[in-house]
C-alpha cells in the first residue's frame, strides 16, 4: 500500500468523522497524520519492514501508528469500514468542490439523499433547489458549469 493510499484512507476517516460532527481533536489527528504520511520521503511499508518506529513520524502517536500498521498489513482500517457502513464512500468525492466541507456534504446526503457528484449533477439539472446557504449553492452550481 502506497503512502498516498494510506493518507487517502486517513483523509476519508477525518472527512466522515467531521460529517458526524465528532471531536475536532480526533478529526485533526487524522488530518495531520494523513499530511505527514503523504509527505514522507520513504514508503511506510519499507519503514515497517525495517522495523522502524512509526511513532517517530510527525503526527503519529501510538494509536494512529497502529492503525497505519493495520492498514498496511491487513489492508483495511476498522474505523473507516465502520464509517463507510454509515455513509457511502462516494460522498468523499463531493469534497472536491472547492469550499464545500463535510457538514455541507452531510446536509446534501441527509436532505436530498445525494450520494455522489453524478447524483448532485442530476439533481441540479432537474431544477432542484439545494437546502444549503446560497453561497454554497452558488459554489456547487459553478463547479458544474466548468
Amino acid at each position: 500500500m502506497t503512502n498516498q493510499e494510506i493518507a487517502r484512507a486517513f483523509d476519508k476517516v477525518a472527512f466522515f468523522l467531521a460529517m458526524k460532527d465528532e471531536n475536532e481533536f480526533k478529526i485533526g489527528a487524522y488530518t495531520r497524520a494523513a499530511k505527514s504520511i503523504r509527505e514522507l520521503p520513504v514508503p511506510v511499508e519499507d519503514m515497517l519492514l525495517a522495523g522502524e518506529d512509526l511513532t517517530k513520524v510527525d503526527g503519529l502517536g501510538k494509536i494512529l501508528a497502529q492503525k497505519v500498521e493495520d492498514l498496511v498489513i491487513i489492508g483495511t482500517l476498522k474505523v473507516l469500514q465502520e464509517l463507510q457502513a454509515e455513509f457511502p464512500d462516494s460522498l468523499f468525492e463531493l469534497a472536491q468542490i472547492k469550499g464545500i466541507g463535510p457538514k455541507t456534504v452531510h446536509k446534501l446526503f441527509d436532505v436530498h439523499r445525494i450520494r455522489s457528484l453524478d447524483d448532485l449533477r442530476r439533481f441540479l439539472q432537474d431544477g432542484g433547489k439545494l437546502a444549503v446557504p446560497a453561497p454554497y449553492e452558488a459554489r456547487i452550481r459553478e463547479y458544474f458549469r466548468r
